[in-house]
């Protein structure tokens, strides 16, 4: 059994506001949280242990995800302040006690990844790490590397511009560790492994790419985490429309558990409305993305918005694309939103909201 460091810190400033209230890997996509897709993938490919290396919001994180997750024991490691990505695998390998190799891969990806032939491929070339490789058009935003023949990293450079980029594998942020690789990283202080720790290994030839095809999704900002939502959604949702109870369902649609819908109201296409969320008599979800306990009033038309938690959306109310709503908001009778307008946590909406607005 093989045993997993899962980077679950960080402040996820770019999925603000929504993420002021809520850690990141609390965000559902397709119908569970990020993390669950993580775990979910852990424990397909044999892991029994996992530790989360946490930060910000850690107590609402342990509160949901709890000790245990099919049959995966769950840890924590608490950073005190932000260590980057080498910092806190070093600061968890301690709860750890990695003997042989291991996992370690950043919370907020999403991946079909088979990391059983990973693992296979990494005891075959001796590295000291191996890391998962995946082809994007744009590599800017990421570790970008260049390979030899035999999969060794030759080059490894972080964030390059396209020009300087020495191809389009990105760093997809999974990797296979031997335990030896702890000693290089300084305790005590943040420490990049793309920036410090990679670029020696490659001068070493001990670090190794594994490129793979398939799903991947790296959810970065609120674009792609709509993105990720969508692609998913797409692929699992049955083909043909739905009639029940009144209301018509135009697919692809998701709807949790212990949602109600009334009649004549229509959502989708591309809906996506979590766990005890109530849609009223004649209310309209289309391109929209709804976390749990949200009430969409009478006669509401809610279009290309991602409304977080416990937000309560009076009647004949029309909120347009681009939204952002976050937690804990409350919007009155008969207001309109404009497009890309953003509203930040514990809110009562009571005027109208002119586009891009940014409601603090």
């Amino acid at each position: 059994m093989m045993k997993a460091i899962v980077l679950s810190g960080g402040f996820a400033t770019r999925l603000r506001p929504i993420s002021y209230a809520l850690p990141k890997l609390l965000f559902p996509v397709a119908g569970k949280p990020m993390i669950y897709w993580t775990l979910d993938l852990l424990q397909e490919s044999g892991v029994d242990q996992v530790v989360l290396a946490v930060n910000y919001l850690a107590d609402s994180l342990r509160a949901v995800v709890g000790q245990k997750y099919k049959g995966i024991r769950i840890n924590y490691s608490l950073e005190d302040e932000p260590l980057g990505t080498g910092g806190p695998i070093k600061l968890a390998a301690r709860m750890l006690k990695p003997k042989e190799t291991f996992i370690a891969m950043n919370g907020d990806i999403i991946t079909d990844i088979d990391l059983n032939k990973m693992i296979r491929n990494h005891k075959r070339s001796k590295a000291v790490v191996t890391d998962a490789l995946h082809e994007v058009r744009d590599p800017s935003r990421f570790g970008v590397v260049k390979l030899d023949p035999a999969w060794r990293i030759r080059r490894f450079v972080e964030k390059p511009t396209l020009r300087e980029a020495p191809s389009r594998l990105v760093n997809a942020g999974i990797y296979l560790i031997e335990p030896t690789l702890l000693n290089m990283i300084p305790s005590g202080r943040k420490v990049s492994l793309e920036r410090e720790i990679f670029p020696i290994l490659a001068k070493r030839g001990k670090l190794f790419g594994f490129p793979f095809k398939g799903q991947w999704f790296d959810i970065g900002n609120l674009a792609d985490y709509r993105k990720a939502n969508f692609a998913l959604l797409r692929g699992h949702a049955p083909k043909r429309d739905l009639q029940r109870r009144g209301t018509r369902f135009k697919q692809p649609v998701f709807l949790g558990e212990q949602t109600k819908t009334e009649t004549a109201a229509t959502v989708g296409p591309n809906a996506l409305v979590g766990r005890n969320c109530v849609i009223r008599r004649g209310a309209h979800v289309v391109d929209s993305i709804l976390f749990d306990r949200v009430t969409i009033g009478e006669r509401s038309i809610v279009s290309g918005a991602i409304i977080a938690s416990s937000v309560l959306v009076g009647e004949n109310v029309r909120i347009e694309p681009g939204t952002i709503i976050s937690p804990n908001v409350k919007i009155s009778d008969g207001i309109r939103i404009g497009k890309d307008a953003i509203i930040h946590p514990y809110k009562e909406i009571t005027a109208n909201v002119r586009p891009r607005a940014n409601v603090m």
